[in-house]
């Protein structure tokens, strides 16, 4: 069935003299799998905060654009009447 290849934990560990190598890819590999998880969430909630902060401000603009429009309003009939 399953038989240990190595004589001792500290061989195991040492992987035949090329331990730098196969942790080191271990070690990689758990980057990228830790990554590919992590990085879409921080994206998301920029991205979430982004359309909170757009949609916080749109209401702001649009009163402004409506004031701008009712000020310029009065003034041509300011202008017509004069």
């Amino acid at each position: 069935m399953f038989e240990f290849r190595f004589a001792s934990l500290g061989d195991f560990l040492a992987m035949g003299g090329h331990a730098g190598f196969v942790w080191g890819s271990y070690l990689a590999f758990a980057l990228v799998v830790v990554w590919n998880f992590w990085q879409p969430r921080m994206e998301r909630r920029r991205v979430v905060r982004l359309l909170h902060a757009r949609q916080d401000r749109q209401p702001q603009q649009s009163a402004i654009s409506v004031a701008i429009h009712s000020q310029q309003g009065a003034q041509q009939q300011q202008g017509e009447a004069d």
